[in-house]
C-alpha cells in the first residue's frame, strides 16, 4: 500500500487519515497512514471520479416525507424518493425498512441488496450498488495488508465479499425538533462502512474524548466494525472499530436544512448454512469461530437503540 503526494485538505482533516483508491490498492498521503488508520477505527477516502451522489442525497432529504406533496400540483406524477415510511419489517424482514425510535433524533430506512431493485428509484439502486462496489475494493484493499492469508478471506469475513455477504444502504434524518440525543454511542457490527456525511454532529471516542469527524468535500468517511475488529485483535494487524455517535442537533428555525447521512455497511452472510458466524484469526492456529453472526447483529441493535444503554456491545 503506496503513499500518496501531500493533499491539500490534508490540514482540514484534524488528524484522521485520507486516502484514494487506485488500482486496487489504498494510498494514504501519510507515510504511516494505514497503521493510523487501522489503529483510529476511521479514515476517509476520496470519492472515485464521476460520483454522482444526487440519487442519495435526494432520498435522505426526502424518503420520510408523505408520498403526497401538497405543494405539487394534483396531476404530477407522485415523488419517487418520498413516502417510505409504509416499508416495513414485516414486509421486507428483520432489521429492514422505516425505523423511528424516540430514544434518538433519527429516523432510519434500512434496506438490503436484495430489494434495491424493487423497493429503491432505479437511479439510487445503481447508486446503491456503485457504493458497495466501492466498500468491497476498499475491504479487499485493506485485507490484503493484514497478516490473514487471501485462501482464509471468503470464510474469515463471513462471504461479505461475495453476493451472499449481507450489503445494507442505511439513510439517517436527524429531527432537531426532538428533544433527544443525536444518535446514541455505539459501534458498527460488521466489516467495512462507507458513510456520506455533509454536516458536522459525528464524534468519534479517541483515548477517552470525544473528537469531530466533520465532512470533508469530495470523501467518504469510511469506518470499520467489530466483525474486523475480532477477527484480527489476536494478530501483528488489529483493526479497530471505534465507538461514535452523532451528538445532539439544535432546532435552527429553518435556518439550515435538517442533518442528513447515509452509509452503505458491509456484513456477514445471514445464513448459517453459508456462514456460521464470526471468527478470530491466530496466526499460526487458524480460524477460531467466536459468535454466530445472528445473535451478536442483535445484540449490537439492542445496546445501540434502547434508551437506557451506552450502546456499546
Amino acid at each position: 500500500m503506496s503513499t500518496a503526494a501531500g493533499h491539500p485538505r490534508t490540514i482540514a482533516l484534524q488528524g484522521w487519515q485520507l486516502a484514494e483508491l487506485r488500482d486496487g490498492e489504498l494510498h494514504f498521503t501519510a507515510e504511516d497512514g494505514l497503521q493510523r488508520a487501522l489503529k483510529d477505527g476511521f479514515f476517509y477516502v476520496q470519492q472515485p471520479a464521476g460520483t454522482d451522489l444526487s440519487a442519495g442525497d435526494r432520498f435522505a432529504r426526502s424518503f420520510y416525507l408523505p408520498a403526497e406533496d401538497p405543494a405539487s400540483p394534483a396531476a404530477e406524477h407522485p415523488d419517487p424518493y418520498r413516502g417510505f415510511r409504509r416499508w416495513t419489517a414485516e414486509q421486507l424482514g428483520c432489521h429492514q425498512g422505516y425505523f423511528c425510535r424516540d430514544a434518538d433524533q433519527t429516523e432510519q430506512f434500512f434496506l438490503e441488496s436484495a430489494w434495491w431493485d424493487q423497493v429503491y428509484p432505479a437511479a439510487l439502486a445503481r447508486q446503491a450498488e456503485r457504493m458497495r462496489d466501492f466498500a468491497l475494493d476498499i475491504q479487499r484493499a485493506v485485507l490484503a495488508r493484514l497478516d490473514l492469508p487471501r485462501a482464509l478471506w471468503d470464510k474469515a469475513t463471513g462471504h461479505s465479499l461475495t453476493p451472499h455477504g449481507t450489503h445494507t444502504l442505511t439513510f439517517n434524518h436527524f429531527r432537531p425538533e426532538v428533544a433527544a440525543r443525536g444518535l446514541n454511542i455505539h459501534k458498527d457490527s460488521g466489516w467495512v462502512t462507507v458513510l456520506r456525511s455533509t454536516e458536522r454532529g459525528l464524534e468519534v471516542d479517541r483515548d477517552g474524548e470525544w473528537h469531530p469527524i466533520d465532512p470533508v468535500p469530495g470523501t467518504f468517511i469510511v469506518n470499520f466494525g467489530c466483525a474486523m475488529e475480532i477477527l484480527t485483535r489476536r494478530t501483528a494487524t488489529p483493526v479497530a472499530a471505534v465507538a461514535h455517535r452523532v451528538v445532539r442537533q439544535p432546532p435552527s428555525g429553518g435556518a439550515k436544512p435538517d442533518r442528513l447521512s447515509y452509509a452503505l455497511f458491509v456484513d456477514s452472510s445471514l445464513d448459517e448454512s453459508v456462514c456460521p458466524g464470526l471468527f478470530a484469526y491466530e496466526p499460526g492456529g487458524g480460524l477460531h469461530l467466536q459468535s454466530g453472526f445472528g445473535t451478536f447483529l442483535n445484540d449490537i441493535l439492542d445496546n445501540t437503540y434502547r434508551e437506557d444503554t451506552s450502546g456499546l456491545y
